[in-house]
């Protein structure tokens, strides 16, 4: 009699009797579609034994600790508390959010309380859709992101991003935080530099909050939603433009700007640790891929192309 083995679980075993999995079975689902269902289980670092997955749950939380409301008298932005030095709190964000003729802005923290904050203009982001700004806590202490270079990611990768949509009541605190895909990496700038394409619903009011990758680290700015209005802004720096296709293949994606740029320009605010690549990946870091994205895409070699960064996620976040 024949018996049709599923090749998940043929892979699985032989792992297991290669003995490349040390952690106990039965932490494994009963059903591997449980291990594909919403976009689930993470690996983090920052934990006692480094062994705690992070959840979406968990993810959202860590967005909204890093993420700042900054309000003009334009409306309001987003921001992402990139720094702290004693008291003081730097914050990255776009340009056009601070774009206003009176140049008072006030910050409105994750637990709801609002600072009046000053822009840094002794930075040259060169064009760049980047501005900085700073304030002071005297009793709150916040939560400073983790920074990740976005030339870990690949297309097809899972995006996470969060910001302030505007509402009807300025007073409102709720974070938006939208799931999605990496679809272009562009390997030059657009004109405001933009670079991450990616299928993340972001809305207006969004502009400066964090793109995260699935370790919960920041790999870039939001900055710029899908079907733009007005203006045309897939022009490349040099003053070239994409070809008809790829220009609307990118109408139909948010863009962020890489948060290597920030690190690039203004790097006593902002540091990234240089990335190796082609190392030799973990038998840990194997079950814990297989963990997020499944078998499937292990036979793509997607891991390959992937060296696994750790987490900022947190067993206490």
């Amino acid at each position: 009699m024949l018996y049709f083995v599923n090749l998940r679980s043929l892979i699985l075993a032989a792992y297991i009797g290669s003995g490349l999995f040390y952690l106990p079975i039965q932490i494994l689902p009963k059903n591997f579609s449980d291990l594909e269902s919403s976009a689930t289980q993470i690996q983090s670092q920052n934990c006692a034994d480094c062994n705690h997955v992070c959840t979406i749950k968990e993810l959202k939380s860590l967005a909204k600790s890093i993420t700042v409301k900054i309000i003009s008298e334009n409306g309001w932005g987003s921001g992402i508390i990139l720094k702290q030095e004693g008291k003081v709190y730097t914050v990255i964000t776009n340009q056009h959010v601070l774009d206003t003729d009176y140049k008072s802005y006030i910050i409105q923290t994750p637990d709801g309380l609002f600072y009046q904050a000053n822009e840094i203009e002794n930075e040259d982001f060169q064009g760049n859709d980047l501005a900085l700004l700073e304030f002071r806590s005297t009793h709150s202490t916040y939560t400073v992101a983790s920074l990740e270079n976005s030339t870990t990611l690949s297309p097809g990768d899972k995006t996470f991003a969060a910001g302030f949509p505007t509402l009807e009541k300025p007073q409102d605190t709720e974070l938006l935080f939208t799931r999605g895909r990496v679809s272009i990496l562009s390997d030059r700038p657009l004109e405001k530099g933009y670079q991450i394409g990616y299928t993340n619903i972001v809305k207006k009011g969004m502009s400066g909050g964090p793109l995260l990758n699935i370790y919960g680290q920041v790999v870039g700015i939001n900055g710029m939603h899908a079907y733009p209005l007005w203006g045309d802004p897939y022009v490349y720096r040099d003053g070239s433009q994409p070809t008809v296709t790829l220009r609307q293949q990118m109408s139909h994606l948010a863009f962020a700007i890489p948060i290597e740029t920030v690190a690039k320009l203004a790097p006593k605010f902002a540091s990234i640790s240089t990335i190796e690549f082609h190392q030799t990946v973990s038998s840990k870091k194997v079950f814990n891929y297989l963990l997020f994205d499944g078998f499937s895409e292990l036979l793509n070699w997607k891991f390959y192309l992937h060296i696994l960064p750790t987490s900022s996620c947190k067993s206490t976040v």
